[in-house]
């Protein structure tokens, strides 16, 4: 049964939307599965929207085998119910081939995205930093996109939107031996987690047929505090934010 601060919280953000948007599917959970399911569980009404379906990753873990030739709909599937475990929106696809998003023009991709915004309307935006964490051409080709459709979607002043990178302390992303700099290691915005990581591992464990997804369930399984960060880029503030209050502003 509902808390009365939790019912409050629900009545709070029901009228708020969350668009999220990557290149593949996994890279929201692995970005911020707590931070959706968390938000999702309190009313607002989250999406994910993801370039490609993925089809040049791997070919299954375990005693999983996929085809290259099925590997997409696995994917899209596996997609599909992650959403429904957090409690998400249907994922929405662009329908970009993997490795080649980059080999379209920013302003096309961008064109796309927008017109979800519109249809979305949301207040917060969630992508990926300029070198999308792992520098994957697909990450950086979609973060100029959404970075791009952001700026068009906030001149038609249907709301007062906010844009957050996918942010890692500079420590975590030395122990994952990823070498990044600037605003992706630099957050400002930190989502406590831990009441959701088991719900995260779930999706991660759903992607069966990723590598990276099972190793990056196992690691989160390993540790005992969790939390998910973000940069905020837009609006600008000059001190950490929680992302309560930035919904509360929006």
């Amino acid at each position: 049964m509902l808390s009365m601060s939790n019912m409050e919280k629900i009545k709070k953000y029901s009228n708020k939307s969350i668009l999220g948007i990557f290149a593949h599917p996994d890279d929201e959970t692995s970005g911020a599965g707590c931070t959706i399911s968390k938000y999702a569980e309190l009313g607002a009404d989250v999406s994910v929207i993801t370039a490609t379906r993925g089809e040049l990753g791997t070919l299954g873990t375990g005693n999983l085998t996929i085809s290259r030739e099925e590997l997409p709909s696995v994917r899209e599937d596996e997609f599909k119910r992650v959403m429904s475990i957090y409690g998400a929106n249907p994922p929405i696809f662009l329908d970009y081939k993997d490795q080649e998003v980059n080999l379209h023009r920013t302003e096309d991709i961008a064109d796309k995205i927008l017109l979800f915004m519109k249809d979305l309307m949301p207040d917060v935006i969630i992508t990926f930093g300029p070198q999308g964490i792992s520098k994957h051409s697909d990450h950086i080709a979609i973060h100029k996109a959404a970075l791009h459709a952001f700026s068009l979607y906030k001149e038609l002043e249907l709301k007062n939107p906010s844009l957050l990178y996918v942010a890692i302390p500079k420590e975590v992303a030395a122990e994952f031996e990823l070498k990044l700099s600037g605003p992706e290691t630099e957050p400002n915005i930190f989502v406590p987690a831990n009441d959701h990581i088991d719900l995260k591992i779930k999706a991660l464990r759903t992607y069966k047929s990723q590598e990276d997804a099972q190793e990056f369930a196992a690691w989160l399984e390993s540790i005992d505090e969790y939390y998910e960060s973000f940069k905020l880029i837009h609006p600008k503030l000059h001190q950490p934010i929680t992302f309560d209050d930035l919904l509360s502003k929006t």
